[in-house]
Parts: structure tokens; sequence; C-alpha cells
């Protein structure tokens, strides 16, 4: 799925330190889950966090 995401054309990306910062709040949230899956929102983090505009639900980036 990521991979999916990341190639469409139109989708601006976040720089890796930016993603890489974002997911490391993610996987640190007490509201991921299964490695992948935010049950605030029920996103799949790993592509939320790479989208430039991505945003977390509880505002933690």
């Amino acid at each position: 799925m990521v991979d999916e995401v990341t190639g469409m054309r139109g989708i601006r990306l976040a720089d890796k330190d930016t993603y890489t910062a974002r997911f490391n709040i993610c996987q640190d949230c007490c509201n991921f889950m299964y490695g992948s899956t935010c049950s605030v929102c029920g996103c799949v983090m790993q592509v939320r966090a790479r989208l430039a505009d991505g945003k977390c639900p509880k505002k933690k980036w």
C-alpha cells in the first residue's frame, strides 16, 4: 500500500527526515496498533506520515 501511494502522480510527499520523525512519534504512541494503524483515525501511518500535508489526529506532529 505504501509503495502504491508514494508512486502516485500529484501526491506531495514529506522528505525522509520528516517522515522518520513522524513515524517514530507514531511508534511511541499508545494509539498505534498492529505496527501500522492509528486507532484514533484508522489510517495506516506509514502512508499518512509520508504525505506532505499529513497530520496526526492527536496533534502530535
